[in-house]
């Protein structure tokens, strides 16, 4: 009798490691989905910053293109195409903004809404104001492109989400 029972106490130890080496790849299953999970959101966020630094990229470069076609529409005093080129550059830094928006919260939304805005007035009027009251508008603009800007810096500083 007492080598039956050494044989069922040796079944019971290979049950008990069985069971142990179940549990530690269970273990592992997840410590590695988890990892997974963790790469995947990592990925997922450099994609968003390196889309949301070409936007700013993009968007600061539209708008400095703009400043100078305006400028030289205000010191030309022509309009016509002038102003539907300055026209175009306001709605594409709109699209971008719109685009780059869509991280922020609303504050931002709106500062971006307010600026294409801004600059779809100026195009309207570059040509025909006088150099004070162009100056003024462009001054305005450049605060709030000061704003933007920063929301750039944040996101060029890993800052976005």
């Amino acid at each position: 009798m007492a080598g039956a029972d050494s044989g069922s106490s040796g079944v019971n130890r290979l049950a008990m490691v069985s069971v142990v080496i179940a549990l530690m790849s269970l273990a592992a299953a997840v410590l590695q989905n988890v990892n997974y999970a963790r790469s995947i959101d990592s990925i997922q966020r450099n994609v968003l910053r390196a889309e949301s630094l070409r936007s700013c990229k993009d968007i600061i470069g539209v708008f400095f293109e703009f400043r100078l076609k305006a400028e030289a529409a205000n010191m030309s005093g022509s309009a016509g195409m002038a102003a539907i080129e300055l026209r175009t550059l306001a709605y594409r830094f709109g699209a971008l903004g719109t685009f780059l928006a869509n991280f922020q919260e609303q504050p931002a939304r709106d500062r971006y809404t307010a600026l294409a805005w801004h600059l779809d007035r100026i195009a309207g009027e570059a040509a025909s104001l006088p150099k004070t009251e162009f100056d003024a508008l462009f001054n305005e603009a450049d605060k709030q492109f000061t704003a933007i800007n920063n929301d750039c810096v944040r996101a060029a500083t890993g800052h976005l989400l």
